[in-house]
């Protein structure tokens, strides 16, 4: 089915898609615990990144890491709802309750700079 990418999910879905995402994607760099693998794979918890402007956290994911090249883009790779899914997820696990939704048209603006 073609994405939507108007479509507004709550919180729980997000939640849920993103944990799949998570641990399909991400989870060999930065671990289960979203503790990483310092310093080639920063650890998630209280990160910057995913602590702090939620515009940054969706160009790293997207654009991958200027700084550190193991950290790949992902693009081309994910749609832009897993994409929305994983940032919401990483935002909000691990005691990153910052209590952030990231939905798909969020990363398809972020997209379009």
């Amino acid at each position: 089915p073609e994405e939507d990418i108007n479509k507004q999910y709550s919180l729980e879905e997000l939640m849920a898609k993103g944990e799949q995402v998570y641990n399909t994607s991400c989870v060999a760099c930065h671990q289960p615990t979203g503790a990483g693998l310092p310093p080639a794979f920063p650890s998630l918890i209280g990160s910057p990144i995913v602590t702090g402007e939620v515009s940054a956290h969706i160009d790293m994911v997207v654009n991958g890491s200027k700084k550190n090249p193991a950290m790949a883009p992902f693009g081309a790779q994910l749609s832009k709802t897993d994409i929305a899914a994983v940032i919401t997820y990483e935002r909000n696990a691990w005691g990153n309750n910052t209590g952030d939704l990231v939905q798909p048209a969020d990363v398809a603006a972020a997209s379009a700079k």
